[in-house]
């Protein structure tokens, strides 16, 4: 019985692996997301795949930026390109009316 179950643990961390492996290979063109608000850049990335994604108060005033249409994108990390799905996205964002 012992042996059974250390098998079993062996063949499911190998799967476990695997299935880290092949997520990692998944990828998508995650879009330009500069200029949207950030509401709309979480739609645009999440629509390509990206479920990662986090805003950042480009003027580093410590403001949280929460109402997602009440901010504008000024750039993103990673920039626009074919990435792993399980790529984490920053945007950094100014309150609508100010410059970037």
């Amino acid at each position: 019985m012992r042996k059974g179950t250390a098998v079993l643990t062996v063949a499911t961390v190998v799967a476990l692996v695997a299935l880290s492996q092949q997520a990692q290979k998944r990828t998508a063109e995650l879009p330009d997301l500069r200029g949207m608000t950030l509401r709309e850049a979480q739609t645009a990335a999440r629509k390509a795949g990206f479920n990662r994604l986090a805003g950042e108060d480009a003027h580093d005033s410590n403001r949280i930026p929460l109402r997602g249409g009440n901010w504008k994108v000024c750039s993103q990390q990673p920039p626009p390109a074919r990435l792993p799905l399980i790529t984490s996205v920053t945007v950094h964002v100014v309150k609508k009316g100010e410059t970037c």
